[in-house]
């Protein structure tokens, strides 16, 4: 049987037998009889090192292509265009999202057959991109204006495993093995002056994208399949009935909802396994000792209250633990902290745990783009949204990157914060058109919870919350050599003065 050549409502078929739910009594005690409250503890924290990225992973593609409730529902392997940039209203679906860009995109399922990803000519210049990431946030597929170029393209990803016979005329490097059958994958297309021209030729290319399955792609003779015409699909994938109300890991995850996810991830077949990494097989036999293993479904109703509770103790603690860890692994630019894949140990699962912790799908490879963090003043106080400050930059000395810089502000949550002029961030796109105001050479923001009086400021301004901290996660798209290594002089935020 060769799974490329069927048609899609048999593959929609195979799909639902992929990853049911561990049925039936454990054969074996899911607890290890007689475990230490120290291994215990200690098995826990690595459970939500290694696991927090499966687990974001998993629980963001429940809410894509299953849960019916969400407004991002899409299914699987059908792609869904967001034509509205992400603001105050509608950011609540992750932390620290940018306003910048529009986004394409979809979870895809390759275990029965290839997915198609065709781009159209981009015409004028402007930032794209189509990058995918597996489980682990391993960004294994990058095409885009500083990838690949502004002509058409077109690409065949296939899972780990498929063997079968492909189509014609895709070249070598135009087919691409999946790391794991299960992925997200996402178009970013940058808006510049936000006039209705800007986001009509950005409406246009988005239209002419198209992520399908292979058998889809050729039942419609070789081109792309409308989204109106393609079926919705939900993800066969097992799942418990919390999953609806986690949504966010970082905020309403519970630590037994974060163990009845890693169970369900672990035991996942599109979920490929790296057993190509020894460290990776050596932390699945220590996770196996406390119920996190193939072939069980891990129930907090078979624990003891003594066991719960040193599982939720152990889950905090590992919070803390990784967060401090992501924070040492950052770059210090001139008090803001890079994440730059320079500095990033793929091994280090601590550091990667406290990074999905902020949001699922960092770090970022510095190919595409780098992030810096900033929550501190020029005085090492916390940004205080009951305060005004200015942040300044000499217009010869902008962020160098080859594509465009945008500062986005957040609440102490990574929320973007409510104000009367919709404005959630500042970019370099919007300064070359003129938005921004330039007094002798240098280029001021205004960080504060209401509007200068002076009308020039005005322009400049960046809404803070009324009250409470705020951060701000400035993106560096097609960063330089100064946004890579943490080099740059970023200019600090400075308290202002009445």
């Amino acid at each position: 049987m060769k799974f490329a050549r069927l048609p899609g409502m048999v593959i929609a078929g195979l799909l639902m037998m992929v990853a049911l739910p561990v049925a039936g009594a454990n054969p074996l005690p899911m607890i290890e009889a007689g475990i230490s409250t120290a291994d215990l503890t200690a098995i826990g924290e690595e459970a939500f090192y290694w696991g927090l990225n499966q687990v974001g992973f998993y629980e963001l593609r429940y809410q894509f292509t299953q849960n019916h409730a969400n407004p991002a529902f899409r299914g699987v392997n059908k792609a869904s265009i967001n034509r509205q940039l992400f603001n105050a209203k509608t950011s609540r679906i992750a932390t620290t999202v940018n306003a910048s860009t529009l986004y394409e995109g979809g979870n895809f399922d390759v275990s029965r057959e290839p997915m198609v990803v065709l781009t159209p000519q981009m015409q004028g210049g402007r930032y794209w991109s189509v990058q995918a990431a597996d489980q682990y946030a391993s960004w294994f597929f990058m095409i885009g204006d500083q990838f690949t170029g502004n002509g058409p393209q077109h690409y065949l990803v296939i899972g780990p495993h498929w063997q079968g016979k492909l189509p014609e005329d895709f070249r070598s490097t135009e087919i691409i093995r999946a790391p794991s059958d299960s992925f997200s994958m996402t178009l970013r297309i940058a808006v510049t002056d936000r006039s209705d021209k800007d986001f009509a030729e950005t409406y246009k290319f988005m239209e002419g994208v198209s992520m399908t399955p292979l058998s889809l792609w050729e039942k419609n003779g070789r081109k792309p399949a409308p989204l109106s015409e393609q079926p919705t699909i939900d993800g066969p994938y097992a799942s418990f009935p919390r999953m609806a109300q986690i949504g966010d890991i970082a905020k309403s995850m519970t630590a037994m909802d974060f163990f009845e996810l890693l169970s369900l991830a672990i035991n996942d077949p599109t979920l490929t396994k790296r057993t190509d990494s020894l460290e990776e097989v050596e932390t699945l036999k220590r996770l196996a000792r406390i119920g996190l293993r193939e072939g069980v479904r891990f129930d907090p109703e078979q624990l003891t209250p003594g066991q719960k509770s040193t599982l939720e103790s152990a889950f905090a603690e590992a919070r803390l633990i990784a967060r401090a860890a992501m924070n040492k692994s950052l770059q210090n630019m001139n008090g803001w902290m890079l994440q730059s894949s320079l500095f990033y140990d793929d091994g280090d699962y601590k550091a990667h745990a406290g990074a999905v912790d902020v949001a699922w799908g960092t770090p970022v490879p510095y190919k595409s783009h780098t992030i810096a963090y900033v929550f501190d003043d020029a005085a090492g106080r916390k940004l205080d949204g009951a305060r005004k400050y200015t942040l300044t930059f000499d217009v010869g000395k902008l962020p160098p990157v080859t594509e465009f810089w945008e500062l986005p502000l957040y609440d102490a949550y990574g929320y973007f914060v409510d104000n009367p002029i919709n404005r959630y961030s500042v970019t370099s796109y919007l300064y070359k058109a003129g938005a921004y105001a330039v007094k002798d050479g240098k280029l001021t923001f205004y960080l504060q919870g209401t509007p200068p009086a002076d009308p020039q400021q005005a322009r400049n301004w960046l809404p803070t919350p009324a009250g409470g901290n705020f951060q701000l996660a400035a993106r560096f798209y097609g960063p330089t050599t100064g946004l890579i290594d943490g080099s740059y002089p970023m200019p600090r935020i400075v308290e202002a003065k009445d």
